[in-house]
């Protein structure tokens, strides 16, 4: 990265400190368990028993999950009998298939399916692209030391691997695997679907992502839905009322002995009870999220642990995160109902500051002076009237680069990075293959991909579409209804009384079919088709897709 006017600040040192806990390593933390750190952004935990071997969580990619098979294989050449999901974050699931053994069992919560729904279908492009802003994955390593939770997010090129539950559970899970005893216990926090193990003859708990040796995510910049901060809470006091010995995170290293572990969870509980108490309280006073972040920190007691460092949650953006799960992004000023639109408002700053060459010079001044911060601002200004202005956008690159250099939250930095490099053309983003948007597919059940097609269609070509069609899946005995109408696309269970298209086929074949890897004369050519009505309205109609 050639910088334009001045030094670069690479303030890295408490990353650069915490990215030793992601030496890579499998660690023994008891007889017959064994955590892998380093290998990817999550540890995969190891666990013998007399009828095969358990996985719990299997990091984000192939690649790193064969380097830990490997190595857990030295240790315990068994099958695997089980794979324990603590969650449905990438960084946990995407390894599976490494692990997977014939009458392998894999378990996760009720919610967890619904999750990959949402976070690898409907939301996969966004997702994809802030994710990867967020961990940095196409920036330079030398400027990102750690992500706070491990070394780095390894992103599997090959067409994703997903392998969903066989088995499902509730409130909690007791279990026997050969000689060994677990309970899984639904444990709500940084996801809805968080649960943590419990060994109970070992005293070993296993607590996933709701404890990591960093201010916890309560929010995440790549985007969610509204975290349950107080279930969060609640979920710690269930993990400190067993007492643990042990206790193995998903992230960086196992912690020993009693009470430093009640010390860390009671510490970590309390850092989050706080902020959440503050932020309800200040709701109730009408204060706005903007007046919070400038009020609420933590108390020096809590700011000063070392554990509670800053280094991948934010306070300020947890404030802001609590407020909106309460309350939404109304903050209670009637002038904020119905804002200007950002361009004509920039318009109007614009003009206030003397005009579009004033501001230019005041962007440039501001750069000089540090204030990047400030820079950036005024850079969106001008960028809302004159967006390809390669001036500006040299402007904002900058300041957002000198901003991540600048950050110890590790996210922060990343995003900000990211975001520049992006403004300078260093990193670009493809839109995702047709063999990959399959893959993704072929790995989802089919009531999910039906539900799918409702954010596949096309509202420009459909808005003056009105088509009821019938498809019976012949592989799995299943009948679908989807009715285009005017740029919706209603989808239900069951045959309609009427429609205009009756179509017979396999999952894949509409899959493929829908997606665009084969189109509908092939489809009818090879007889994996069976249409009655009329050819070129079901042509047209799947065309509406794509």
């Amino acid at each position: 990265m050639k910088m334009n006017k001045m030094k670069t600040n690479n303030k890295s040192g408490y990353l650069a400190e915490h990215a030793e806990r992601f030496t890579k390593r499998v660690e023994k933390v008891h007889d017959g368990i064994y955590s892998a750190i380093g290998y990817g952004l999550a540890n995969s935990i190891l666990l013998v028993t007399n009828e095969g071997n358990i996985i719990v969580d299997t990091t984000e990619s192939i690649e790193a999950a064969k380097e830990i098979r490997t190595e857990f294989n030295r240790i315990s050449p068994q099958p695997t009998a089980a794979i324990i999901y603590t969650h449905g974050h990438t960084d946990h699931i995407r390894g599976a298939s490494v692990f997977m053994d014939k009458g392998t069992k894999v378990y996760a919560h009720a919610k967890t399916k619904e999750f990959f729904n949402q976070q690898f279908n409907q939301l996969d492009p966004i997702l994809t692209r802030r994710g990867a802003r967020q961990f940095g994955v196409r920036v330079p390593r030398k400027y990102i030391p750690s992500s706070g939770l491990g070394p780095y997010l390894q992103v599997d090129r090959s067409k994703p691997q997903i392998i969903l539950p066989t088995e499902e559970f509730n409130d909690s899970l007791e279990l026997t695997i050969g000689d060994l005893k677990l309970m899984l216990v639904s444990a709500p926090g940084e996801t809805d679907d968080q649960i943590f193990v419990w060994l109970p003859e070992k005293k070993v708990l296993l607590s996933a992502d709701n404890y990591y040796p960093c201010f916890p995510n309560l929010y995440t910049i790549r985007g969610t839905t509204p975290r349950p901060v107080y279930q969060w809470i609640e979920s710690l006091d269930k993990m400190r009322d067993l007492q643990a010995e042990y206790l193995v995170p998903s992230h960086t290293e196992p912690v020993y002995g009693s009470e430093r572990i009640n010390e860390l969870l009671t510490m970590y509980r309390d850092a989050i009870q706080y902020i959440h108490d503050s932020v309800v309280r200040g709701m109730n006073q009408g204060k706005t999220p903007d007046e919070m972040v400038e009020e609420i920190t933590l108390p020096s007691h809590l700011a000063a642990y070392k554990e509670l460092r800053e280094l991948y949650g934010d306070v300020s953006q947890s404030n802001r995160a609590i407020y909106d799960g309460y309350l939404g992004w109304f903050d209670g000023n009637a002038t904020n109902l119905v804002p200007l639109n950002y361009k004509v408002r920039a318009k109007k700053i614009i003009g206030l500051a003397g005009g579009y060459e004033r501001m230019l010079l005041e962007a440039r001044n501001a750069l000089d002076e540090e204030e990047y911060q400030w820079a950036a601002e005024l850079s969106d200004l001008l960028l809302a009237v004159s967006p390809g202005d390669s001036d500006i956008l040299s402007v904002k690159s900058e300041a957002l680069f000198q901003l991540g250099l600048a950050s110890q939250n590790s996210n922060n930095r990343s995003y900000y990075l990211s975001q520049s490099l992006e403004i300078k053309g260093d990193i670009n983003y493809h839109p995702r293959s047709k063999e990959v948007q399959f893959a993704y597919a072929n790995s989802m059940p089919i009531e999910q991909f039906f539900s799918q097609m409702a954010i596949l269609l096309d509202p420009i070509k459909s808005k003056n579409e009105t088509i009821h069609v019938c498809v019976k899946m012949i592989d799995s005995n299943v009948t679908y209804q989807v009715h285009v109408r005017r740029g919706v696309a209603e989808v239900r269970e069951g045959e309609p009384q009427s429609s205009e298209l009756e179509i017979g086929t396999t999952e894949k074949v509409w899959k493929e079919m829908i997606i665009g890897i084969s189109d509908v004369q092939q489809a009818l050519n090879e007889g994996n088709i069976q249409l009655q009505g009329d050819y070129n309205l079901f042509n047209r109609f799947v065309n509406l897709f794509q």
